[in-house]
């Protein structure tokens, strides 16, 4: 039987075609200008992992991995700081991708297709190594596979969904699990005798070796599986693209391959990466022990100040601004002869740590909270003014009272700060000070301070 042909268009059918192509070419430019306009001005880069995007892991509250590194940078360069959340099903992925609550999502492999329709890139490729108990006995002769024939064997989603190795996997081993997400929790299977193997994505499988020496690597899967990066529009991701070839000419960036895929033991590399040496297992920072000591002796929290040096200068004593801003709190010079210390050197984690805590005491007695806050909305109050001067802060609590709200809310003086943008508004307020232009970087500053302080305090003693 001979197929029909499709039927001629008539003229104004082909018309009433040619123009809905129109609309929708407009709108898709339309929507695709904004969210450019969207991604490039905010102050943050939002990165998502996707739930079954291996090799990330949270110690002591910070990230750690090598899309969260890469990424870091590559926003660090874009005078951005980087925001990250984790294990978004491919739903959330598309739906925050499309309202732009979403910059870059980060998953293995790409063969969904409902996100086909942004632009991406290949950001690396890995594979998946077999651990055991550091007493199991092994041949060496065996393949990864043919190692865990008739053995209870735990992995992540991320193996059960983008490799091959998975299905050969399921026919030798007596037991699979994939519950878990994450190399720490199966190690802890591993440890607890609920399984007798584990198999963890590379860089994984490295953290888990440094943190359970009694676990160690028997063999790896003959099998690479491609990460992606997806962005919400073209414009950024040209702009990215742009930024990570550079990145990859760094030698950063040549320490942060080794770390997580080379040979360099972890615990060294965390201390050797000099674009910010902050990976420390059981803490935040290298500079734990100092922040920790001048803390307690000025009276404020460790934590925050661990916070601040997060976001000013990703935990690098050696940082100077184009401001003239120095160290690890970016602390000025005129702080220094504020506090008649002008004669140190600001580089000195000592000194720099210091004079930010004596800072932040001063200003938080000058809002009206005492040597340091006792609510969350006074911690972001000095916060801020720490960002964006004490003066302008003390001013913004001046106007939120005066036009009905509360000096103390950090929601209403943030409102205030927002509004001290607008002159019009300044004018028929009575501002005492010109125009903020700076307002949205101190209100994302002190909004990412202060989550990162939170999960300190969650997690970090």
């Amino acid at each position: 039987m001979t197929p029909k042909r499709p039927k001629k268009l008539t003229q104004n059918h082909a018309v009433r075609v040619a123009l809905t192509a129109l609309v929708l070419a407009v709108v898709c430019l339309v929507s695709g200008c904004r969210g450019n306009r969207q991604s490039l001005d905010k102050p943050t880069l939002n990165v998502a992992l996707g739930h079954d995007m291996a090799g990330y892991f949270v110690v002591g509250g910070e990230h750690y991995g090598f899309v969260t590194s890469v990424t870091e940078a590559v926003a660090a360069s874009m005078d951005k700081s980087l925001c990250v959340c984790t294990s978004l099903t491919d739903k959330q992925l598309r739906a925050g991708l499309r309202s732009g609550d979403i910059d870059i999502a980060a998953i293995p492999t790409f063969h969904r297709v409902e996100l086909h329709a942004f632009p991406s890139l290949e950001l690396y490729s890995t594979d998946y190594v077999l651990l055991m108990r550091a007493d199991a006995t092994t041949d060496p002769a065996l393949t990864a596979t043919e190692m865990c024939r008739d053995k209870r064997v735990a992995t992540d989603q991320g193996f059960r969904c983008h490799t091959h190795s998975f299905g050969s996997l399921k026919q030798v081993a007596r037991k699979i699990d994939t519950t878990a997400n994450d190399g720490h929790s199966l190690a802890l299977r591993l440890l607890q005798g609920r399984c007798d193997a584990i198999v963890c994505e590379r860089s994984e499988a490295k953290l888990v070796r440094y943190l359970y020496r009694n676990i160690r690597e028997v063999a790896t899967f003959d099998e690479q599986v491609e990460v992606r990066l997806i962005f919400a529009n073209r414009q950024l991701k040209d702009l990215f693209n742009e930024k990570l070839q550079q990145y990859a000419a760094t030698e950063d960036y040549n320490a942060s391959t080794e770390l997580y895929f080379g040979d360099t033991s972890i615990a060294q590399g965390f201390v050797q990466l000099t674009y910010r040496p902050t990976r420390v297992v059981g803490g935040i920072s290298v500079w734990d022990k100092q922040l920790q000591t001048i803390a307690a002796r000025i009276g404020v929290d460790w934590r925050l100040l661990s916070a601040m040096a997060r976001y000013e200068s990703g935990f690098r004593n050696d940082q100077v601004s184009n401001m003239g801003a120095v160290g690890l709190m970016q602390v000025t010079p005129i702080v220094a002869e504020e506090f008649k210390m002008e004669e140190y050197d600001l580089t000195d984690p000592d000194t720099n740590i210091l004079l930010a805590a004596k800072l932040l005491r001063k200003n938080s007695r000058s809002l009206g909270f005492g040597p340091f806050p006792a609510t969350d909305d006074g911690v972001a109050l000095m916060v801020a003014s720490y960002h964006c001067g004490i003066t302008r802060m003390m001013e913004a609590q001046r106007l939120a009272r005066a036009t009905g709200g509360s000096g103390e809310s950090w929601a209403d003086v943030s409102a205030v700060l927002t509004n001290m943008g607008d002159v019009e508004w300044l004018r028929a307020n009575e501002c005492r000070m010109g125009r903020f232009n700076d307002h949205r970087i101190t209100i994302a500053y002190t909004n990412l301070v202060l989550a990162a302080y939170n999960n300190y305090k969650q997690t970090v003693e």
